[in-house]
């Protein structure tokens, strides 16, 4: 990347300038086009260090730039003392062979190589079907896998399943309720447990294969039923995981206990009312949820499991834990962090993800509950609806930490205001260039690289196209840094809408024509159009959505 190039030469002419000085310093990409192509801080960041005004400092780093490959085509110090760069357009294009020469690997990088992470998302309870709300953790965590494993992590997706506990005694009631309906005393109230027509359909399944009348088999039923469906929606959405840990085999191992005995042994449990609860520095808070075993003498708390889980991930040997969870498991972070650093493991391993959860509309109408879910709008509705491209992308247009509004309409759109669409076209439309390319004779590979390209590609939007093209890199690696794959969502919406605004333009001026009797301009053409396209599907890729040739 050409920015990496200019790091190198703004670091030279630092050390020449202020010797011994090497500040961590950011060199970003201006707002507006008359501030050039970058604007670099380190002035700013040197002035307080050498004592001299920012001004000063640029103009002193400025004089001491060795630049004998012509990178920098002008600079000049704005404001307080940033430097702002300007790249000639020639460089932006001859940088371009790099998304020739290393095609789907483009913007991956070996940074974390030699590390290992694990991420853990959906993790929904066996309860019921998957809502929408915890579908969102899907194509995020899915994501994410990918932006870690672009930037060289080993990675292991895992779903937890919350197999044991209240929940699936209610559950097994709830469907004892449906097999004995219409008997003395038997209410389907919602005070009896879980509604909706599913927990019809798993009475129903269940009075079929003879499962014994008893809450515990039908809960155990309805889990085992329940996850198989949730298996086959989150590959439906494009999520396959590597690992399926069960909260029950951690408790039945003996983790649990061993994790409940270590907090004790530290000195950091309570015992109050018949309960053992967690207490770091001995001292009780109101904190109903740092219950570790309860007081009617039934088995640990979902959280002294979940410590336990999350020791046994550093037991495995990652050096990232990463937890990909709904926004009400806010209090829940500094808890497990607080437990884990009592027993001595590093916390600062564990990056947690918090995202809101969705609120499906049809246009402006909010989209009522499903009748089979009973309370919720579920993934299979939405995902049979509008498809595995359109609800991946539409749940990874924001950050996690935002609200979003997945509108049904407008994500089955074929038009400019549906973003996948807009993005799969671009790319569609790229693919039929060179198609008519072929048939004009120009073949239907990309042309090889030659230097003499740069003075056909001379037009304002071919040099912003090519910054865009070598910015990529940057976006994987602050997106996996961040853990947000909405960044990638964002800068690959940019890219296509630059490109279409470019193709675009030819309708009404021959310079920005791209099949033409010139053949050199021609080959530019197609070289440029064949670099976004690679980038295009490199960034839908990361995001495990579709890049169709034909639309």
């Amino acid at each position: 990347m050409l920015k990496d190039k200019l790091r190198s030469i703004l670091s030279d002419a630092v050390e020449k300038s202020f010797p011994g000085e090497s500040p961590n310093f950011s060199i970003d990409i201006p707002t507006g086009a008359s501030h050039g192509d970058f604007a670099a801080n380190v002035a700013l960041i040197l002035s307080k260090k050498v004592k001299m005004k920012p001004v000063e400092v640029a103009k002193t780093i400025v004089s001491n730039i060795a630049d004998p490959e012509g990178l920098i085509e002008s600079s000049e110090i704005a404001g307080p003392g940033f430097l702002n760069f300007v790249i000639p357009s020639k460089k932006w294009i001859e940088n371009l062979k790099e998304v020739r020469k290393q095609g789907e690997r483009f913007g991956t990088s070996q940074a974390h190589r030699g590390k290992k992470a694990v991420v853990e998302f959906v993790s929904a309870n066996p309860t019921g079907p998957l809502h929408v709300g915890n579908a969102r953790g899907g194509p995020l965590g899915d994501a994410i896998v990918n932006l870690l494993s672009a930037t060289g992590y080993e990675v292991v997706r895992e779903f937890y399943i919350n197999d044991i506990g209240g929940q699936i005694d209610k559950l097994g009631e709830s469907i004892l309720a449906h097999l004995q309906r219409g008997k003395p005393g038997v209410s389907l109230d919602q005070t009896l447990g879980y509604q909706g027509e599913y927990v019809r359909e798993l009475a129903e399944a269940a009075s079929e294969k003879g499962i014994p009348h008893d809450p515990a088999e039908l809960g155990r039923f309805g889990i085992v039923t329940l996850l198989d469906e949730i298996r086959k929606d989150c590959d439906d959405m494009g999520v396959k995981f590597d690992s399926w840990v069960s909260e029950g085999e951690i408790l039945a191992s003996g983790k649990t206990a061993k994790i409940l005995e270590g907090l004790k042994g530290k000195g950091a449990v309570v015992e109050k009312e018949g309960a053992s609860w967690f207490a770091p520095r001995g001292e009780l808070g109101e904190d109903r949820e740092s219950v570790l075993e309860r007081s009617d003498g039934r088995r640990p708390t979902y959280f002294a499991n979940d410590i336990a889980y999350h020791a046994d991930k550093f037991t495995r040997g990652f050096d990232l834990l990463v937890n990909v969870w709904g926004s009400n498991h806010h209090g829940h972070v500094s808890r497990i962090k607080a437990a884990l650093n009592v027993l001595g493991l590093n916390a600062d391993k564990i990056r947690t993800v918090l995202y809101q959860y969705v609120r499906v509309k049809r246009g402006e109408e909010a989209v009522k509950m499903s009748k089979r879910a009973g309370n919720f709008v579920t993934a299979r509705e939405v995902l049979d609806e509008v498809g595995r491209d359109a609800f991946r992308f539409n749940l990874l247009l924001r950050s996690p930490e935002a609200h979003l509004d997945f509108d049904l309409e407008l994500a089955k759109k074929q038009a400019a205001e549906n973003p996948v669409f807009y993005v799969q076209y671009a790319h569609a439309r790229i693919s039929s260039v060179f198609a008519k390319a072929n048939e004009a004779g120009y073949g239907s590979d990309w042309p090889p690289f030659d230097n003499d390209f740069s003075p056909m590609l001379d037009l304002p939007e071919e040099k912003a196209l090519a910054r865009l093209v070598d910015s990529y890199p940057d976006v994987v690696s602050e997106a996996s840094t961040e853990l947000d794959p909405h960044r990638i969502a964002h800068f690959v919406y940019d890219l296509a809408r630059a490109f279409q605004g470019y193709y675009d333009r030819a309708r009404g001026d021959d310079h920005y024509r791209m099949i033409t009797d010139d053949r050199r301009r021609t080959a530019a053409k197609l070289f440029l159009a064949g670099c976004v396209r690679q980038v295009i599907r490199n960034s839908l890729d990361c995001l495990g959505v579709s890049a169709p040739d034909k639309m």
